[in-house]
C-alpha cells in the first residue's frame, strides 16, 4: 500500500490499520527461513507498542505517520542489531542513523532490518551468511545487490519504501531485478551519519518504492543537513526545468552481455521516448566508463579496506570468501595511485560537466542483463563486474539517479533504464519519472483505484480469525450497519473456522450486523478463490435501501444448524456460546 493509503486507512479506522500492521508482521515472520529478506524483525509486543504511541496524532506534526519502512542492516536503527552482513561484526545500535531518525521523527515506524551483501560488496545479493534475499519478481533470479532485502521487502510489499546504500550501484541493480523504483540521491544530502561505510567519500543511502511520489515524500524528510557528516551537503535544488532533450549511448558504448531480450527492450524504449516529444541524441559515454574503471580498478577499493580492513584480517574466516578477497586487494595501493586517479577523474568530469550543458538528463539500461542463481555461483566475480557496467561511475562524477522500471521482456523478467543527471537534480529526475508515467512509458506497479464493496458478517469481521484474508488484499474497513429486517442468522458450527450462515427470509427475518469493506477489485479474485462450499457470494439489501454483494449461505447446509437471528450479531454468539 501507499503512503496515502496507509494513512487514509490509520485516520478512517485505526483498530483496522494496527491489524493490518500485526498481520503483516506475522507474516514476515513467517518468511524469515525461506524468504531470508529480513536479518532481524521488530517483534509483536514492540511493534503494539510503537503502534499505539500514534494513535490521535496528526499528518500536520507527522507527515510518515504511521507508515512501515525497513532499513539495509549496515544502517543503524536504535535497539536493532547491525551487522553489515558479517555475524561476526554484530553490534547492537544504541541510536538510530541521522536519516532514519529523520523518518522517525516523521512518524515512520521501522519493521525490521534487511539483508545485504557483506560489507555492501557485491550486487548480486549472494553474499551474505543470512542466505540469498528471494527475488520476489523471480526466485529463479538473483535479486540484485547489495541492497537486496531492502528492495524485496517492497516488491513484497512487506513495507512501502525502504532504505539501501548505493556506493557503485546498490540501490538501483535490485531495483531493475525487481520491478520497483531505485533512487539514488546526490552524494551527501541524505545523511551517512550511523552507516558502515564502504566508500565513504562515495556512499549515499537510497531509497526503494512502488510509486514516485512516496520517493519524493521520503526524500523530503530525509534530506537534512548533518553538521556531523562531514560529507553531508546542505539540498540547494536546482530549478524544476522540463526535460526534454535527453542523451544516450552511441551503440559502441552499449554492452547487453548477449542478453538480446534487454537490448531489443533497450532499443523499444528509445524509440518511444522519441515518439513522445523527447529529443534523443546519441553521444559517447566513453568518459563515464572510464571512470567507472576507477572504482574496483583504483584507490577506492583502498577506501574499502580503510573501512573494514583490520577486522576482515582478524576475522577472516568468518568473512565471505568473495568479499574478503576483494576487499583485501585494496591493502596494495599506494597514495601515488590516489593522486593518479584523481587526475584522471577530473578529466573525465570536465567532459561530463561539457555534456550536462547541451542535455538536460541522461539515460542508460540499469543493467545489461540479469543472472540466475546459478550462474553467479559458477562465476560470482566477473558476472557482478558485468553488473556495473552502467552504474559504476555516477557516484565518483558527483550524478543523482532514479532507476525505472519501463517493460516486462519477452522472456519475462523486468527490464528498466536509470535517468541520471548532475547532483542536486533530483527533484528534476523525479518530475522527469513523474512526465514518463504520465505519457505511459513506465512499468511501475498501478494503484488500484477501483474498489467493489463486500459486506461480511461473521469471521470475517474486525478481530475475527478469517480477517487476515482482508488484510493481505489491502482492503479497507468502510463502516459497520444493519441489513433490512428479512435475514436469518446461523451458526456453521462443522466448519473450520466456525462461520455463520446467512440467508434471506422476508416473512421470518430481523436485522442483521454486517461490516462493509472496499475491496480492490483486481485483488477480489484471491479472495473469492479461498471461499468454499457452502458459502457463496450474492446480494444483500442494507437498511439504507443499498444492495451490496456480501456471503450468503446454501441451504443445504443449514440442516442441523443452530439458528441465531435473535442475537443479531456473529460477536453475540461467541460471547454466548
Amino acid at each position: 500500500m501507499t503512503i496515502l493509503e496507509i494513512q487514509d486507512l490509520l485516520l478512517n479506522d485505526f483498530s483496522v490499520y494496527k491489524n493490518k500492521l500485526l498481520a503483516n508482521q506475522k507474516q514476515i515472520l513467517k518468511s524469515l527461513e525461506d524468504e531470508h529478506i529480513f536479518i532481524s524483525v521488530l517483534d509483536e509486543k514492540s511493534l503494539i507498542k510503537k503502534i499505539d504511541q500514534i494513535e490521535g496524532k496528526s499528518l500536520d506534526d507527522f507527515p510518515l505517520l504511521g507508515i512501515p519502512f525497513a532499513v539495509k542492516d549496515n544502517i543503524d536503527v536504535a535497539g536493532f542489531t547491525t551487522t553489515a552482513g558479517c555475524k561476526a561484526y554484530a553490534y547492537i545500535s544504541k541510536e538510530s542513523a541521522f536519516s532514519v531518525q529523520q523518518l522517525e521523527k516523521a512518524g515512520a515506524i521501522c519493521i525490521g532490518k534487511t539483508n545485504m551483501d557483506q560489507f555492501a560488496t557485491g550486487l548480486v545479493g549472494t553474499r551474505s551468511p543470512y542466505g540469498m534475499a528471494k527475488n520476489y519478481f523471480n526466485e529463479a533470479f538473483i535479486p540484485g545487490g547489495s541492497s537486496s532485502g531492502s528492495a524485496s521487502a517492497v516488491a513484497a510489499s512487506y513495507v512501502t519504501f525502504s532504505l539501501g546504500t548505493d556506493t557503485a550501484g546498490s540501490g538501483r541493480v535490485p531495483a531493475a531485478f525487481q520491478n520497483i523504483i531505485g533512487f539514488k540521491p546526490s552524494k551527501g544530502i541524505v545523511s551517512c551519519t550511523g552507516v558502515v561505510p564502504a566508500c565513504k567519500s562515495l556512499d549515499c543511502i537510497s531509497v526503494f518504492a512502488n510509486k514516485l511520489d512516496d520517493v519524493d515524500k521520503v526524500l523530503s524528510i530525509s534530506t537534512a543537513y548533518d553538521s556531523k557528516d562531514p560529507y553531508s551537503r546542505k539540498n540547494k535544488q536546482l530549478p524544476l526545468k522540463k526535460v526534454t532533450k535527453i542523451a544516450v549511448p552511441i551503440k559502441a558504448n552499449l554492452e547487453f552481455f548477449g542478453n538480446e531480450d534487454y537490448e531489443k527492450a533497450y532499443i523499444h524504449f528509445i524509440a518511444l521516448l522519441s515518439n513522445k516529444n523527447y529529443t534523443v541524441e546519441q553521444i559517447d559515454f566513453k568518459p563515464m566508463f572510464e571512470a567507472a574503471k576507477l572504482l574496483y580498478g583504483g584507490p577506492w577499493l583502498s577506501e574499502r579496506y580503510h573501512a573494514v580492513g583490520n577486522f576482515i584480517e582478524e576475522n577472516s574466516t568468518e568473512v565471505n570468501q568473495i568479499t574478503l578477497k576483494i576487499i583485501s586487494e585494496g591493502e596494495r595501493n599506494l597514495a601515488t595511485s590516489y593522486f593518479d586517479a584523481e587526475y584522471k577523474l577530473k578529466a573525465f568530469k570536465k567532459q561530463f560537466d561539457n555534456y550536462t550543458r547541451s542535455y538536460d538528463a541522461f539515460i542508460l539500461p540499469t543493467v545489461g542483463t540479469i543472472y540466475t542463481k546459478e550462474e553467479i555461483e559458477e562465476n560470482p566475480i566477473d558476472l557482478n563486474s558485468n553488473l556495473g557496467y552502467y552504474t559504476n561511475f555516477m557516484n565518483l562524477l558527483d550524478c543523482s539517479a532514479i532507476a525505472l522500471p519501463v517493460s516486462i521482456t519477452d522472456n519475462k523478467l523486468p527490464f528498466g533504464i536509470t535517468l541520471f543527471a548532475p547532483a542536486f537534480n533530483d527533484q528534476n529526475l523525479l518530475s522527469m519519472a513523474q512526465s514518463m508515467q504520465e505519457k505511459g512509458l513506465l512499468n511501475l506497479p498501478k494503484q488500484s483505484t477501483d474498489y467493489i464493496d463486500i459486506a461480511v458478517c461473521g469471521a470475517h469481521k474486525i478481530g475475527g480469525s478469517l480477517n487476515y484474508q482482508l488484510l493481505e488484499i489491502d482492503a479497507v474497513y468502510k463502516s459497520t450497519l444493519f441489513t433490512t429486517p428479512e435475514y436469518r442468522f446461523y451458526a456453521l458450527d462443522h466448519l473450520d473456522p466456525i462461520r455463520p450462515g446467512l440467508i434471506k427470509d422476508p416473512e421470518n427475518g430481523a436485522k442483521i450486523e454486517v461490516q462493509l469493506w472496499k475491496v480492490p477489485s483486481n485483488k477480489l479474485g484471491k479472495f473469492i478463490n479461498q471461499i468454499g462450499a457452502p458459502l457463496s457470494f450474492g446480494k444483500i439489501t442494507l437498511e439504507d435501501g443499498t444492495s451490496v454483494t456480501s456471503f450468503l449461505c446454501e441451504s443445504y447446509a443449514l440442516s442441523g444448524a443452530k439458528e441465531i437471528t435473535e442475537l443479531q450479531t456473529w460477536e453475540n454468539y461467541l460471547t454466548n456460546k
